[in-house]
């Protein structure tokens, strides 16, 4: 079963699929450096990808699809390994994220659980159980390792909120849900650990980023629904670059845009199509070594290399 969006989201997905690529829809950039993948089931083949995390050396990408296989790539698109997930019946994971030692935590959405596995796909453990009290998930999409240990999970469907978990994965505290006044989030799709030490989340059914202090604290977010420059359209991946700019996977608005640390709309790079350049409801982005950008355009089943500090690459 597919994760699907909650009826907010569907309304506004459905307004976006009718009134199609508009005038008031941003395109364009910089050719990408390099695009690898195609739809199939072998190496470097993609059945519809969700979620993506850079590996500790900036220079490996881990990408799960809906075969509910994980795959190791290179920088270069080369394949280095892949493991499948033990169960995927129920449902495909949606959120990847690695710990400093490279455990690979897996966001099992449907599952209501995290999965660990070595770094070469051994499954170590798992933790979190389905349900509403503390230490549970319903739908977890996103998991962020911290230096220190302590674990970050987003989860959606009813709880909606972020988890942390101590380095030995017992339950700490929650945040970011309905009782969190300006900071409640709907369908929290992706984290990013920010160099500040903040946690940026990409909020995706309020079509914000939001950041927090790691105890909880809501500090502010940017973003409202639009298609303009500085707007968002189901935001459902956040990442900072080098010079603290903030990227962002726009799944509604086929593209990726980028963001100065206070919010500022930097510029956008990406428009719908199947072409180089062009995105078709990309799910994540994330910063390799020497500023290079890995989208994964997952409607096109491939993942497209651009150089995010050049000033041409954004417009």
């Amino acid at each position: 079963m597919a994760s699907r969006p909650g009826p907010a989201c569907c309304i506004a997905l459905a307004l976006l699929l009718v009134g199609g690529c508009g005038p008031d829809s941003p395109g364009g950039g910089a050719a990408p450096l390099r695009v690898f993948g195609r739809t199939g089931l072998g190496p470097v083949e993609f059945a519809y990808p969700r979620a993506m995390a850079i590996a500790r050396d900036q220079r490996h990408l881990l990408i799960v699809d809906k075969a509910g296989r994980i795959q190791t790539l290179s920088e270069s698109g080369d394949f280095v390994r892949a493991w499948r997930m033990p169960e995927i019946d129920a449902g495909k994971p949606t959120g990847l994220g690695v710990a400093p030692d490279g455990r690979v935590f897996v966001a099992e959405t449907h599952y209501g659980r995290v999965a660990i596995f070595s770094p070469e796909g051994e499954l170590l453990s798992t933790f979190g159980s389905f349900g509403r009290e503390p230490g549970q998930f319903i739908l977890p999409t996103d998991v962020e390792v911290a230096a220190d240990g302590r674990v970050f999970v987003a989860e959606y469907g009813g709880n909606d909120r972020v988890s942390c978990f101590s380095a030995d994965l017992q339950w700490q505290y929650a945040f970011a849900d309905r009782a969190s006044g300006d900071g409640a989030t709907a369908r929290p799709q992706g984290l990013c650990l920010a160099r500040d030490g903040t946690l940026l989340v990409a909020d995706s059914c309020n079509h914000r980023i939001a950041r927090y202090a790691l105890d909880g604290r809501f500090l502010g977010a940017f973003g409202t629904l639009g298609s303009e420059r500085g707007e968002l359209r189901f935001p459902y991946s956040v990442d900072e670059m080098a010079d603290g700019s903030i990227v962002v996977a726009e799944f509604g608005n086929n593209r990726v845009q980028r963001f100065s640390a206070t919010g500022d709309s930097l510029g956008v790079w990406g428009r719908p199509g199947r072409e180089p350049g062009e995105l078709a409801y990309p799910w994540a982005c994330g910063v390799l070594a020497d500023g290079r950008l890995a989208v994964l355009d997952s409607g096109n089943n491939r993942v497209q290399i651009l150089d995010g500090r050049a000033a041409r690459t954004w417009r």
